[in-house]
């Protein structure tokens, strides 16, 4: 069986000019297939809760009811092995993360996951310790709801009125019932690679390959880029900080003033500087940076992974000087 890469959630706790965190790790997924949705609407609507900037959803898979993070950032449906330990494990592998922890994930077979009108049945899922999101946040967390749940699908993800859409895709990814028709100022091209969403974003006018992760608390910017990218941040704090397991990271946090996508400038966004190699290694490919929440508050986001596009539906008008 061939192994996956993926990401896990960062998790942030705002403090003062700059967040606490767990940085996100880099592991590796068994999960190989993606799972068939049934839906019988053809738009359906999720409200999210939220947890700090973590959007929550509520599932059920088989059934044990309750949070589960919605995580572009991850792959595949990932369970806290807290609450499914007792599945039969179909295999199992050691990974370390950026921080050197090593991180023990297993491979399981569930019989459903059911998400409002839409059920899976029999998938894969990837069983880990989630624990830790669980203790910083305070919440019950089941799992991560990652990407090849949702490929099917347009994707409208709107974190000011705390909602998720859905639009039902056919083959070639048109919406069975069209979106709303409402101006997105923003039409980025995206790829997918190994289920998750890569995009080309600018900064310093220097090409940087970003990817797309709803549940990374705040943006991310690998500290190996070219020092012109780094020059245009300002730097707002630093911290060593733990990450799963015994390992240990510094990072930096900052604003960027000069992040360009698609010919338009967005200003002020926070983020979190560090050495991202360990994630680019895994991937395969390389990544410059993450975009998380910081990203997803500057409007309403719509991807469609068959047409391979993102649009950004801004909240508000930013300068382009």
């Amino acid at each position: 069986m061939k192994f996956i890469p993926f990401v896990f959630s960062f998790l942030f706790l705002a403090q003062s000019q700059f967040h606490d965190s767990a940085p996100k790790e880099a592991l590796f997924s068994l999960s190989t297939t993606d799972p068939e949705a049934t839906c019988d609407v053809d738009v359906v609507t999720i409200p999210f809760k939220r947890a700090g900037r973590l959007l929550i959803i509520e599932a059920q898979v088989d059934s044990l009811r309750g949070n589960f993070i919605f995580d572009t950032g991850a792959p595949y449906l990932i369970l806290n092995r807290t609450y499914f330990r007792d599945y039969k494990k179909r295999k199992s592998a050691n990974a370390k993360g950026i921080t050197g922890a090593s991180n023990l994930i297993d491979l399981v077979r569930v019989e459903s996951l059911k998400l409002k009108n839409i059920s899976y049945a029999n998938l894969d899922a990837d069983l880990i310790n989630l624990g830790e999101i669980e203790n910083v946040r305070g919440i019950k967390v089941l799992g991560l709801l990652g990407l090849n749940l949702f490929k099917g699908f347009e994707m409208e993800i709107d974190v000011r009125n705390n909602v998720l859409k859905l639009y039902k895709t056919d083959k070639d990814g048109n919406c069975i019932k069209a979106p709303p028709t409402f101006k997105c100022e923003i039409t980025q091209s995206i790829g997918v690679f190994d289920n998750t969403v890569f995009t080309d974003c600018y900064i310093a006018g220097k090409k940087l390959r970003f990817g797309f992760d709803t549940g990374a608390e705040t943006n991310a910017l690998n500290s190996r880029v070219n020092k012109k990218v780094l020059e245009t941040i300002s730097i707002t704090g630093r911290r060593s900080l733990s990450g799963v397991g015994e390992g240990n990271v510094e990072i930096l946090f900052g604003r960027l003033n000069d992040f360009q996508i698609s010919n338009n400038t967005i200003l002020g966004m926070q983020t979190l500087i560090t050495n991202l190699d360990g994630i680019s290694d895994v991937y395969g490919t390389q990544i410059d940076g993450m975009l998380g929440f910081d990203f997803l508050a500057k409007g309403v986001v719509r991807i469609n992974c068959k047409k391979n596009y993102l649009k950004l539906c801004l909240f508000d008008k930013f300068s382009s000087e």
